[in-house]
Formats: structure tokens, C-alpha cells, sequence
């Protein structure tokens, strides 16, 4: 990976982006700060909690101004309507929290896994959705809409699998997974059997959406025109970083895209998240050479990507031993 879009959490993580700009063997970071929600789980309120929660219009603006001074590359809406009232109700703040970013000049992504919610999300000024739309297959004028506003389409279809395969205690990683994966949260993945009894959601994962309607949407969208970026969600239950993108860009296959359809998406997709499409993203004279050399054709196979003979990034080249053994 030569770039890393993140997408949200605590404020360390802005440290995170300042020692990454400081070595060449880090990937380039782009990131939102604490997510600005009306939802915060009790789990999460510490110190400083990756979410920062807000209950109106003028609390989300103030969020967003609270983030300012840390120059974030995006502001996330973490959207989760609550049940029983209506949209309308509940759309003042999250327009608030847009309208406030677009006057800093900060583009906002939303959360948003329902059709109605994504809608609403765009209507209300959204530049980037993260997730999949995967309870009800999209229509004309969602589609429509994505075009008029050239909103990014951001998948994570690998992280239903995850988490299903997580909670039903049920992982089966390749020996890719296991080779680049991350040692320690590997060794959670083993030790399942420690989870407590109300941690064992097998039942309630009955009723947790299948992939075959995020598929559909997939497929349709980018037939339309609609600008697609690959994204894994890493760091969520049962999607490992690094690994989980490759997971994801096989699923967008099994989706129906194109080997090289998928490669834009990962590339050119990854970079418009970014804001960077004028230097990253496409091999182009005066952009900076951020590129991987693989043993095999990514174009007969996506799984080819795996495949890494080196990574280069701004014309340095770097070999996958070499930079997991720094780990």
C-alpha cells in the first residue's frame, strides 16, 4: 500500500499521519479525525474517544471547528438514524456538519449502509459514501443523484465476511492473510474460544444481510458511471490491514467488475478519496511514481496482486521482506 485513506478515530491518530510523512517506507495518509455522530456506544467514551458526539445542528458545526486546527484531509459523518422517526427529523445536523466543512474546504464522507439513508446523505451535500448500500438494491434517482453531485462510492464488501466469520467462530484465513497480517491481532483471530457467551452473536447473524445485494448495487453503479474506490475497513472484527484490500478487490470481482475496472478502482478511486487525483493514482508524466512490479498479470487474475515483486513510492523502491521484516 503506498497511500492509506483513514477514515476516522481518535485524535492520536493524527500522530499517526505526522510520523507517517516522516518515513519513506510509510505509506502517504490521508485522514478524517474523531467521527462526528449523535451515537456514542458506551465502549467508546474514553479520553479520547474516536467519535464526537453531537445532539444538534450547532454542536455539529462546532465539531467540525473543533477539528480544524489539526487540518484533517476529510471530515466523517458516522449517520445512524434512530428508529421510528423520520429522516427529515433527523437530517439538521448532519447538513449543519456539511455545511460547516464545505466553508473550511473540507470535503465530507458519511457513513451510510441503507439506501434511504445514503439518499438523504447526498441530498444534504455528502462527497464520498463509505460502505456498501446493501439493504435494498439502488434506483434510478439515487443514481442519478450520484452522477449530478459526482459523489465517490466507497465498497467494503469484506467487512460483512469478517465480521460474520468472527462472531460464528468460523475463520478460515489464506496463507496470505497469515503471512502479512498483523502477528497480535492474528492471535485474537485464534483464540475465539475465549470470547464470552455474550459475545457469540451466531444467532443474530442470521439476519445480517448476505452480499448478494451489495454485489448487485456494485455493479450497477459503476455501469452508470458512478466513480468507484476499492476500501476495506480494516481494523474492524475479522479485516486485517493490507490483507482485507486484497480480500475486497476479490470480492469485486465475484461482483462482476473487471479486472482492470477493479485495478481503477483501487488506484484512480483510492486517490479521488484522497483529493490527490492531480499527482496520485495514474501513471502519468509529472505525478509521483507510486506504483507496485508484481511476478503476473492482474489483468488474467486480481488475485495476481498478491503477487508483489516490489513496491515503489515517489520513484524509491522497496521490497515486501524487506518492509515486513521492519514491522
Amino acid at each position: 500500500m503506498t497511500s492509506v485513506v483513514d477514515m476516522g478515530g481518535p485524535n492520536w491518530t493524527f500522530e499517526v499521519r505526522e510520523l507517517a510523512r516522516q518515513s519513506m517506507q510509510a505509506p502517504r495518509v490521508a485522514m478524517a479525525g474523531p467521527l462526528i455522530s449523535t451515537t456514542l456506544p458506551a465502549a467508546l467514551k474514553t479520553d479520547d474517544p474516536p467519535i464526537a458526539q453531537v445532539k444538534s445542528a450547532d454542536e455539529a458545526r462546532a465539531a467540525v471547528r473543533r477539528q480544524i486546527h489539526r487540518r484533517p484531509d476529510l471530515i466523517k459523518i458516522w449517520f445512524i438514524p434512530a428508529w421510528g422517526l423520520p429522516l427529515s427529523m433527523q437530517i439538521d445536523w448532519v447538513a449543519a456538519a456539511i455545511e460547516e466543512s464545505h466553508a473550511q474546504g473540507l470535503r465530507v464522507a458519511v457513513h451510510a449502509t441503507e439506501l434511504e439513508v445514503a439518499h438523504a446523505a447526498v441530498e444534504a451535500g455528502a462527497d464520498i459514501l463509505v460502505h456498501s448500500v446493501r439493504d435494498r438494491r439502488v434506483d434510478d434517482p439515487f443514481i442519478q443523484l450520484l452522477k449530478k453531485r459526482a459523489v465517490l462510492y466507497v465498497t467494503t464488501l469484506a467487512l460483512n465476511e469478517g465480521y460474520r466469520e468472527v462472531l460464528q467462530e468460523k475463520v478460515e484465513l489464506t496463507e496470505f492473510e497469515r503471512r502479512v497480517g498483523d502477528p497480535e491481532v492474528l492471535a485474537t483471530l485464534d483464540d475465539l474460544e475465549a470470547l464470552p457467551p455474550w459475545k457469540r452473536w451466531s444467532q443474530w447473524l442470521t439476519h445480517w444481510p448476505g452480499p448478494e445485494i451489495s454485489f448487485w448495487n456494485l455493479k450497477r453503479l459503476h455501469a452508470n458511471g458512478i466513480h468507484i474506490a476499492a476500501g476495506s475497513d480494516a481494523g474492524n472484527i475479522g479485516t486485517l490491514h493490507g490483507a482485507g484490500l486484497h480480500r475486497e478487490l476479490e470480492l469485486m470481482a465475484e461482483a462482476g467488475l473487471s479486472p482492470a475496472e477493479i485495478l481503477t478502482a483501487a488506484t484512480l478511486g483510492g486517490a479521488r478519496v484522497m483529493g490527490r487525483a492531480a499527482e496520485l493514482g495514474t501513471l502519468e508524466p509529472g505525478k509521483l511514481a507510486d506504483l507496485l512490479v508484481l511476478e503476473a498479470d492482474p489483468l488474467a487474475d486480481i488475485r495476481n496482486l498478491r503477487r508483489i515483486h516490489s513496491v515503489v513510492k515517489g520513484g524509491r523502491v522497496f521490497y515486501p521482506e524487506a518492509i515486513l521484516d521492519n514491522r
